[in-house]
């Protein structure tokens, strides 16, 4: 059944990245449905436009910190309202670059923002969330782990690795009373692209060969920023439906692990799922044919 204000008490929401993007829309409109927020940022200064509301605490939190430190911070902020009721893993940032010419230390940044960090987050957050048998856990993803691009390496394998952690994770908390999703987003209109929230592997040392795929790229970037299709206050809005199981999720008793938002990212995971069972179709009897025989599962003739 879906929630109204006035039937529930107020939830808890702990959010990373508040500073910009979907973080900051976030706050205001958790606010407007009566909740509370502990909203976090690296620079707890950029968070100015939160300090005067009752119902916002804020806690300064790089998501790359240790295991100790998020422990601590955890700790404060259940301090601050006594409890989370839902974290929101949305902090995050894209690398761009050819393997060639990326060092293992801007591939390990990427991970450890986009990937460990939620993941130690998540970590800290549950034994909490197990005491009280509920909780709700969400992992903000991408269409880039379902599509990989020429120079879009670093960060789509950064998704395509949360998102296999997350789909085990699931398994093992859902009996616990704790729900975890992955929001599979298409392109929206965030500062994600903007020039100085990404980064490039790409120096004065950048090999020729591939100037072509990384011109492409940057023309991409360039061409979509400011342009893409999503809208930010609309994707917010859903999330916050499969949080409170109003609108489309009213009544739904099994919640998706996926929830994807955006008409891009619908089509794209759609032709990546008919991709794969078209070459999965060609290559059934080659793929079971290094199985002992009667071993297999259904009847398949032998490959020669």
């Amino acid at each position: 059944m879906a929630e109204s204000k006035s039937q529930r008490s107020p939830r808890v929401w702990f959010i990373t990245g508040c500073s910009s993007g979907f973080g900051k829309i976030f706050v205001p409109a958790i606010l407007a449905w009566g909740d509370r927020v502990v909203a976090t940022a690296r620079d707890i200064r950029t968070l100015s436009d939160f300090a005067e509301y009752d119902n916002v605490k804020l806690l300064e939190l790089d998501i790359t910190d240790s295991q100790h430190s998020l422990n601590e911070n955890v700790s404060k902020a259940i301090a601050m309202f006594g409890h989370i009721d839902v974290l929101v893993n949305n902090a995050g940032y894209v690398l761009y670059g050819v393997l060639e010419e990326l060092s293992q230390s801007q591939i390990l940044d990427q991970f450890n923002t986009n990937v460990f960090g939620p993941l130690n987050l998540t970590r800290a957050v549950l034994p909490h969330m197990r005491s009280r048998q509920s909780g709700t856990i969400i992992f903000m993803s991408s269409i880039a782990a379902w599509k990989g691009v020429a120079v879009g390496g670093p960060y789509s394998a950064s998704k395509f690795a949360l998102e296999g952690f997350v789909e085990s994770l699931q398994k093992e908390v859902a009996p616990l009373g704790i729900n975890s999703h992955l929001v599979v987003l298409g392109q929206f209109r965030t500062d994600i692209l903007s020039a100085h929230r990404r980064q490039s592997g790409r120096g004065i040392d950048s090999i020729r060969d591939y100037d072509a795929a990384a011109n492409a790229f940057q023309s991409r970037l360039e061409q979509t920023n400011g342009k893409q299709p999503g809208d930010p206050t609309q994707a917010v809005e859903r999330i916050m439906d499969l949080v409170y199981h109003r609108g489309y999720f009213a009544g739904q008793q099994e919640l998706p692990l996926r929830i994807v938002l955006g008409s891009d990212a619908v089509a794209i995971i759609r032709d990546e799922c008919q991709k794969t069972l078209n070459d999965l179709k060609k290559q059934e009897q080659f793929g079971a044919s290094t199985d002992y025989l009667g071993t297999g599962i259904g009847e398949v003739e032998k490959y020669e």
